[in-house]
Order: C-alpha cells, then sequence, then structure tokens
C-alpha cells in the first residue's frame, strides 16, 4: 500500500502520458529506476513531496517491510541493531493525538490507537504516512510539482 501511495504521489508531480509514450510505466516497472520504494521515498524528497524528518520516517518504513519482505520468520519483536534502528526512525506518531484529515489541514476526531510494541508503532506510522501521502494530492497542481495557488509563470508545453 505505501509502495502504491508513493508512486501515485509522484505520478501526480510527473508529465501525464502524451500519445502513445508512456514513460511513467517504463520508470515505474519492476526493475526500472523508480522500481522499488527506497528510490521513489528519495525522489519524493527531492520534488519537495516531504521534509527531511518524513524522509527519514518513510525509510524507517521501507527497512522494516524490507526486513520482513526478505524474512518470512522475521517477527517485530526480533532483537537487533537494524530493526531497531528502523524503529527509531519512525516518527510520524510523535506529538500526534488523533489521525490528520487527507483533505484539510487540520486532525480529525480519530484518536491515535495506543502503542504498547512495536508491531502497533508500525501500523500508527503507516497509517499516518499514508493519509499524509493521500494529502499531497490537494497541495499541488496536478501533473506539475506547482503549489497551489501559486503560479511560477512557466511556459505552456505541447503534448510531444
Amino acid at each position: 500500500m505505501l509502495d502504491d501511495s508513493l508512486r501515485r504521489t509522484l505520478e501526480l508531480r510527473l508529465r501525464a502520458k502524451s500519445g502513445k509514450t508512456d514513460i511513467n510505466e517504463g520508470l515505474f516497472r519492476p526493475g526500472g529506476p523508480l522500481g522499488n520504494l527506497t528510490p521513489k521515498i528519495d525522489l519524493a524528497y527531492q520534488l519537495y513531496v516531504m521534509d527531511r524528518p518524513q524522509w527519514h520516517a518513510m525509510h524507517g518504513l521501507a527497512g522494516i517491510r524490507n526486513m520482513f519482505a526478505h524474512n518470512l520468520s522475521m517477527k517485530f519483536d526480533a532483537p537487533g541493531a537494524s530493526l531497531a534502528a528502523h524503529f527509531r526512525k519512525l516518527t510520524f506518531h510523535e506529538g500526534r493525538t488523533h489521525y490528520p484529515s487527507p483533505l484539510w489541514d487540520s486532525d480529525t476526531g480519530f484518536e491515535l490507537e495506543p502503542m504498547r510494541n512495536r508491531r502497533e508503532v508500525f501500523v500508527v506510522n503507516l497509517k499516518l504516512a499514508l493519509l499524509w501521502l493521500m494529502s499531497d494530492v490537494h497541495k499541488h497542481v496536478p501533473n506539475s510539482n506547482e503549489p497551489v495557488g501559486v503560479s511560477f509563470g512557466a511556459p505552456n508545453e505541447t503534448p510531444e
């Protein structure tokens, strides 16, 4: 879900398909330059989709996801410095008591669940990341990196 949401967020900032050419499909295909989660996170940071703390937290989610994907016997309470380091990056929940709205810049009435263990911390941070990515749709002009309400005065382009 995180990978798909991040892809949709990026695609809404990239050029739309024009004619028969869909460059985005080549970029996001498995084995393509943006076929994995980590390059998508890095590109989103470079496009100002997220700030440094969000970039760091997204890498924490990606690292935990990768550990589970490559070790079928992995558990949230597994010992080890690598897993612990990824969990230290999960900061989306810090300072929050309620889930944010994906439609406006305020919180909803839904309180964050108690986080008594690593699994619960992971799930709450994943939910927060997904809501935050959903909210990005309303913050920029589709198929551009231009913020809503701000005009850079870029010339119009003719589709190829």
